[in-house]
């Protein structure tokens, strides 16, 4: 699904690249404000896959835009498209846009050439677009920062993908919790489901969070009714109940840290941890959140932390983090597939490669 933020005028301006490309478009029209639809109705579609945004339809100024932006990515996986018609497309905003990991960009100003640079942020593939280069993060010494990997590596498809493992185990519980909202828990664990299921085990995913987002995820894609649950490639989804049928795995989804989440994510048999960590605000935030199951010993997960604040998220999380790629498709399990592994590792008694 394509949720797509713009002015009246340009309401229609994705349904040629969208019909093509099979791609059902959620349109949001009028003079907006981005930095208050992402706190009050992003929840509403967090199945989406992509973003795309009008630039001229937003009320903020371009700083405002960006942090809303960056707010955007820390609660979402969806791929961000800007349509932001520039004469030279190389000003400050879009540099800005840039250093926020936002490559789709749509400068055009000729009708035919917009339609050819909207197509092709709707591909699949990770390709340069528009002629515009990502700005490499920068330190304080002015080389281009490469992202550390301190605990497992993410690596994408390829590593695990012709591995086929049988397990030994029955209903492990594996919590999964935020330290705050919206920072990719639900993300991670359909992911750990699907992984498990690909690669020869039988997992369920279990939503105990107050988010109620199952039913847009099971609609988004077209996942099958069985009784009161959804099942999927193999996957069965419950929401705010517990599984009904045995698994070698039970991915239970708690939202964020609150009192009797907390206790019941105790009660699992491993856990993890998620939290953002770019801005030092949310780095306190999770180091807050972490106090709350510290107790259990979890496994800390989080995307892409800000090398400016290293010693600040050693200090109050963690020294070694597992990091983990954002993904535009919540059923994605190969982008992750090695932490994936790594979490469930004890419990594989054989790997076989696949036939």
């Amino acid at each position: 699904m394509i949720l797509y933020l713009s002015r009246n005028e340009n309401a229609n301006l994705l349904d040629l690249a969208a019909n093509e490309k099979s791609l059902h478009i959620r349109k949001i029209s009028g003079s907006l404000s981005l930095s208050e639809f992402v706190v009050k109705d992003m929840r509403k579609y967090a199945s989406c896959k992509y973003f795309c945004v009008e630039r001229l339809a937003m009320t903020e100024n371009d700083n405002e835009f960006l942090k809303a932006i960056e707010s955007f990515q820390m609660i979402s996986s969806a791929r961000v498209i800007v349509i932001y018609e520039s004469i030279n497309g190389t000003d400050n905003f879009i540099s800005g846009l840039k250093s926020h990991g936002v490559a789709d960009i749509v400068t055009a100003t000729d009708m035919n050439d917009k339609l050819e640079q909207i197509a092709e942020c709707l591909c699949d593939i990770d390709t340069k677009r528009n002629n515009l280069v990502p700005m490499p993060i920068m330190n304080a010494d002015d080389e281009p920062y490469v992202e550390k990997r301190t605990l497992v590596q993410s690596k994408r498809h390829g590593d695990t993908e012709e591995e086929h493992y049988r397990f030994d185990c029955l209903n492990v519980k594996i919590g999964v919790i935020g330290a705050t909202r919206r920072v990719g828990t639900t993300t991670v664990a359909i992911g750990l489901a699907n992984f498990i299921r690909s690669h020869g085990g039988t997992a369920c995913y279990v939503a105990l969070n107050t988010n109620r987002h199952l039913e847009s995820i099971a609609d988004e894609y077209d996942f099958d009714t069985e009784e009161d649950y959804y099942t999927f490639n193999g996957v069965d989804y419950y929401e705010g109940m517990l599984s009904k049928h045995d698994y070698n795995f039970v991915i239970m989804d708690f939202g964020d840290v609150k009192r009797e989440a907390v206790r019941k994510f105790k009660e699992c048999d491993i856990h993890l941890l998620c939290g953002a960590s770019r801005t030092r605000y949310e780095i306190v935030e999770f180091a807050e959140g972490l106090k709350s199951v510290k107790s259990v010993k979890p496994l800390i997960f989080t995307y892409s932390p800000n090398s400016e604040h290293d010693q600040l998220f050693s200090s109050t999380v963690t020294d070694a983090p597992i990091i983990i790629e954002a993904t535009a498709d919540m059923l994605d399990y190969q982008v992750n597939g090695l932490i994936f592994k790594e979490m469930v590792k004890e419990h594989i008694v054989e790997t076989l490669k696949r036939l």
